[in-house]
């Protein structure tokens, strides 16, 4: 509920041939070969759901309650840099306090940070602002649509407080990994303001405009510590396109159609950002 160089091919012109010489003069060639894509050779990736869950036909890697997916966007993205080694510590999910201390069954992700890490990828805030509970308002397809009278006012509190959580989590990436690039990933949007589908036609619209911008307000919460503390913020330009309503849905209110997990991203959506990462840590 995953925080860029530029890539420039230097040309350098030949000098024409010297003397009386009646040959044309050689074309321009590269004196210089193209400076590779940056590889980071430590990747960490923390966070939860939406940077761990991927196809559900693709077994599991590990098979535990984290849900880890192969083609998740840090296994993609891994594959596009050619990371020499990722840890994949993103759990489904996790808070800011999972990835600090050990909330669960599992131990703290930051755990997995190390002075050496190049890259950190950070999908994370969607669950401490009760992102379950607005996607199961899609769910269940209330009769009668009371979504933001019941979890708005909850809701509302917790964005309030994602700046504070994201700043203290900041603050020990940079104790723990002083010299990596973080980058955090935005949350894709379930559904905009202006949708209109058969999935959704039970909520109202008012709360069809609440549910997006609650989503929004996430996103710019995450934007926002991210600027603060100096990473990345990457959400594809055109995700607002791919909602659960969209003929090509990144994320997918069921799971159904696109062999995902429900309110999740699917494989498109997964690529998408592992590939608006990779751009973004280019540029």
């Amino acid at each position: 509920m995953t925080n860029m160089k530029k890539l420039a091919a230097v040309i350098l012109g030949v000098g024409l041939l010297a003397g009386c010489s009646s040959q044309p003069a050689p074309p321009s060639q590269s004196t210089e070969e193209s400076p590779a894509p940056w590889s980071p050779e430590v990747y960490v990736a923390l966070g939860d759901s939406y940077s761990a869950m991927g196809s559900t036909a693709l077994p599991l890697d590990p098979p535990n309650t984290c849900v880890r997916a192969q083609d998740s966007y840090p296994e993609l993205l891994a594959k596009e840099l050619d990371v020499e080694t990722l840890a994949n510590v993103t759990c489904q999910g996790a808070t800011t306090l999972d990835v600090l201390s050990s909330a669960g069954e599992h131990p703290p992700q930051v755990d997995a940070l190390t002075p050496i890490t190049d890259l950190v990828t950070l999908s994370i805030g969607g669950n401490d602002a009760s992102f379950i509970l607005m996607a199961s308002c899609l769910e269940r397809g209330a009769q009668e649509s009371t979504c933001q009278q019941e979890h708005g006012q909850q809701i509302a509190l917790e964005i309030s407080d994602l700046p504070r959580r994201l700043d203290v989590l900041y603050e020990e990436l940079a104790k723990r990994a002083p010299n990596a690039r973080v980058v955090a990933t935005g949350y894709m949007p379930l559904i905009t303001s202006t949708d209109d589908c058969a999935a959704i036609a039970p909520l109202a619209a008012t709360d069809r405009q609440w549910l997006s911008q609650s989503i929004q307000d996430i996103n710019l919460a995450v934007a926002d510590a991210a600027a603060r503390h100096g990473a990345l913020f990457v959400l594809p330009d055109d995700a607002a396109q791919h909602t659960g309503c969209s003929p090509d849905p990144w994320v997918d209110f069921t799971g159904e159609n696109t062999g995902s997990f429900p309110m999740h991203p699917t494989h498109a959506g997964q690529q998408a950002m592992a590939d608006a990462v990779a751009r973004a840590l280019s540029a």
